[in-house]
């Protein structure tokens, strides 16, 4: 678990891997969430559990997009688990829910 001071990331993995992220992503604490999905193996199912994020802004939208691109090459997989309704809304407005895997 790596903590920030206003986001909190742990990861589990198994066969899978889940990412759950708790807190604000923005341009101070989105480098934390990078770490944690730039380090799973791109050929790897990535779950990204983001019910507990409270606010997201163009940063992590990067980051999250980044990591999408990064599992699909590698022939893996990302689905966004349990959107919280500002990770939904801003997935609804810049048009990604379609392009994502999302499990409410």
């Amino acid at each position: 678990m790596a903590s920030l001071d206003n986001l909190t990331v742990t990861t589990a993995t198994d066969d899978s891997t889940l990412v759950i992220a708790e807190g604000q992503i923005d341009s101070h604490t989105s480098s934390l969430l990078d770490e944690a999905l730039t380090a799973v193996a791109g050929d790897v199912p990535l779950s990204v559990n983001l019910a507990g994020i409270t606010f997201v802004d163009s940063s992590g939208l990067r980051v999250i997009v980044g990591a999408h691109k990064r599992q699909l090459s590698g022939g893996g997989s990302l689905t966004i688990v349990k959107p919280s309704v500002p990770v939904a809304r801003l997935l609804d407005i810049t048009g990604l829910t379609p392009e994502l895997q999302i499990v409410p």
